[in-house]
């Protein structure tokens, strides 16, 4: 893949996300709750606002003064100017976006914030337009999982990291296979669900790529349960993981890879979830959580249906299962239930929250 011929899923993400930037659509919130306040503080609105994210790799990088850092799939720029504050005038952020709305409305921003620490490239996270060795941290917020050739992109951070250098990244994993027909469309690949690699499979090829100390796991209490169900859904993640220091890789190759052992993965599928799985035509993201539109035989999709959510209910009382007629067919939600927010503002916000069921 070159910058001149970029493949078709490349080119379906590109105008996703380019229309994204021209009409400045965010993702559907009012406000950026991602972030803790004080990383957010004194920004405009419009420019803290516009994020396309699932999680904060700024805080999960805990970013030194004087580093350099390289953000995958920059958009707006929002991780780059927040990432340009914690490394201060002595650091230096780059960030890299393959689509050139993007880089327009983050060039402007940065501008505006006279943010003078701060650089965005045009580049594919499969060929970096980065020096070997030149970065201490590599952060990315929902991007990866949009790529087409996911070991590459891993070979090339790896490359640009210096030794000793980290990776904080958070993204969206699935805890099993999706279904062929998710896989396979091109709307779902700009909503960050097809191009989702399977938990472990992230695992593998980010040690296969040189690094150590690879850690994959749920963002939080819902994406735990999510991760929990065995249908292959997908779950927003936190990703860790270190290149070696010059003369530590035998030592460091021999340690034990800590995998996000997701419970239920393919491997344990049964017969009839297994059959569910095979009528699910799409999955696509909606508030606190998943919609996944059901095909086949109305009678037969409903009672897997509510075979599974019987089965699944009793275990993951974060999420709520809702099974909707509709004139094109089933729909199937998955969303965050009432404990899960209360113990979402107990850790965003500090705020007492109830336990939940137990």
């Amino acid at each position: 893949m070159t910058a001149e011929a970029p493949t078709p899923t490349h080119a379906a993400v590109r105008e996703h996300y380019a229309e994204r930037a021209r009409t400045a659509s965010s993702c559907g919130c009012s406000s950026n709750t991602l972030y803790e306040g004080k990383l957010l503080a004194d920004l405009p609105a419009e420019i803290a606002n516009f994020f396309l994210g699932c999680g904060d790799p700024i805080t999960l990088a805990n970013l030194q003064t004087g580093e350099t850092v390289l953000d995958l799939g920059s958009g707006g720029g929002l991780d780059c100017f927040l990432a340009a504050r914690e490394v201060g005038p002595t650091g230096r952020v780059i960030g890299v976006d393959m689509t050139p709305e993007m880089l327009a409305t983050a060039r402007a921003a940065a501008g505006r914030l006279d943010a003078t620490n701060v650089e965005f490239r045009k580049g594919y996270l499969e060929n970096l337009p980065v020096e070997n060795a030149s970065v201490d941290v590599v952060i990315s917020n929902c991007v990866i999982n949009l790529s087409p050739d996911k070991p590459q992109v891993f070979g090339e951070v790896f490359r640009a990291l210096k030794p000793g250098g980290r990776v904080a990244v958070s993204d969206i994993v699935t805890n099993g296979q999706l279904p062929e027909a998710v896989q396979t469309n091109m709307a779902a690949w700009g909503a960050c669900v097809a191009g989702a690699l399977e938990v472990n499979d992230y695992v593998r090829h980010l040690s296969a790529a040189g690094f150590v100390d690879v850690q994959v796991q749920p963002k939080g209490e819902a994406d735990k349960a999510l991760a929990a169900l065995p249908i292959g859904l997908p779950f927003s993640a936190t990703v860790t993981a270190y290149k070696p220091r010059e003369g530590e890789a035998a030592q460091e190759s021999n340690r034990e890879v800590i995998e996000c052992a997701a419970p239920g993965g393919v491997e344990s599928r049964r017969g009839d979830i297994e059959a569910l799985m095979s009528r699910v035509a799409e999955i696509n993201p909606i508030d606190e959580g998943y919609e996944l539109q059901l095909t086949g035989d109305a009678d037969e999709t409903r009672k897997l249906a509510e075979t599974f959510i019987r089965a699944e209910a009793r275990c993951c009382s974060f999420l709520h299962f809702d099974l909707v007629e509709a004139e094109e067919g089933l729909r199937l939600k998955l969303t965050g239930s009432s404990a899960a927010t209360e113990f979402a503002k107990g850790m965003v916000f500090g705020v007492e929250a109830s336990a939940g069921p137990s």
